[in-house]
């Protein structure tokens, strides 16, 4: 009886090998291009409510700039005004010379802070060049980004001021007043503004900066965060800041650069929006601030790999500056830009 082999031959083989191949290696493809996919989609969703529940979340507090203090007009020489940029201190205060009668001359100074208070320019409203920047929880100009020619940029800082809207706390004992406190909600670090009503009022001062974050991946090289520093002061005889100066509590993660604009009204009518630094660089009486424009820009938590959809030299524009991230080897992220415009409240009054 005659015998027959039944199997494949080698060609066989070598075109079913092929063809095997080729599939698994469409379905790494498929599955590869399937985490790129899902690590994108985090990571524009967690930029998404990273910037706009923290944009919301600034944005509310500084709505909160001028409440209920007597003058209308903001700038850099009104007492308890709304945008904190000089004290009595700096070297760009406004002052006037005034003689008395027997001939001896008084300087007299004019800052947005009260005269008995003494703090570093470095915890006021700063930005660019005005001052040399601090150091430690002072305003360092932090900044992850560079100019169009390479050139580092620093971040700036916003310092803002207000009083609190109290209502009495009378401890539910209306005959003993001893006890009584006043209550004026939370600052931006979630601190209760209670105080004891024989205290009197106080005013809160707020500050928002760029600082580093330590609670960062193993794989992140220097993330920055957007920070808010709190602070009050008495309105009656005030000769310090409390609890203010210190690395403040986090409100936005992963923020490259931080810009600030002054909106301002010159005598003519003309508004225009001017940096911190440059402002101050005007000739007294500098015009008053209508609203203030913030910028930021914030990148993802999530890295997207070598996704090559993501440039490692674009540019962004934040307001007024055209800036480009600083050369890192950290992975790459989505990276977006937010501002937001804001009225300043009690700005508009007192006009001729």
């Amino acid at each position: 009886m005659k015998k027959t082999q039944v199997g494949f031959t080698l060609i066989e083989l070598m075109i079913s090998l092929t063809l095997g191949l080729i599939v698994t290696a469409a379905a790494i493809l498929l599955f590869l291009t399937g985490q790129r996919s899902v690590a994108m989609q985090k990571g524009v969703a967690e930029l998404q409510d990273n910037a706009n529940f923290g944009l919301n979340y600034i944005t509310k507090d500084i709505r909160l700039t001028n409440l209920n203090v007597k003058d209308a007009v903001i700038n850099d020489s009104t007492l308890y005004g709304g945008v904190v940029l000089t004290s009595k201190d700096s070297t760009d205060v406004v002052s006037a010379t005034k003689t008395a009668a027997d001939g001896t001359t008084t300087t007299i100074q004019y800052p947005n802070l009260p005269v008995g208070i003494t703090i570093a320019d470095t915890l006021l409203s700063q930005s660019g060049s005005r001052v040399a920047t601090g150091s430690a929880n002072s305003w360092t100009g932090t900044s992850n980004v560079n100019n169009t020619s390479g050139t580092a940029l620093v971040s700036d800082q916003l310092v803002i001021q207000y009083l609190p809207q109290y209502i009495l706390d009378n401890k539910n004992t209306p005959t003993n007043q001893s006890d009584d406190q006043i209550v004026g909600g939370f600052d931006c670090e979630g601190n209760e503004l209670r105080f004891n009503k024989s205290d009197g009022l106080q005013m809160v001062v707020q500050r928002y900066f760029l600082r580093s974050d330590t609670n960062k991946a193993n794989n992140e090289s220097a993330p920055l965060a957007l920070a808010c520093d709190a602070g009050f002061y008495p309105v009656d005889s005030p000769n310090a800041i409390s609890r203010y100066g210190d690395a403040g509590e986090i409100i936005m993660k992963r923020v490259d650069h931080f810009r600030v604009l002054l909106g301002v009204q010159y005598a003519n009518g003309n508004l225009r929006y001017l940096s911190i630094a440059d402002y101050m660089a005007l000739t007294a009486p500098r015009p008053r601030i209508l609203s203030l424009q913030l910028g930021a820009l914030v990148r993802s938590t999530q890295s997207v790999g070598t996704d090559s959809a993501v440039k490692a030299d674009q540019s962004f524009q934040v307001l007024d500056q055209t800036v480009k991230v600083k050369a890192s080897t950290d992975p790459k992220y989505i990276r977006q830009v937010v501002s937001q415009t804001i009225a300043l409240r009690n700005a508009l009054g007192e006009r001729e």
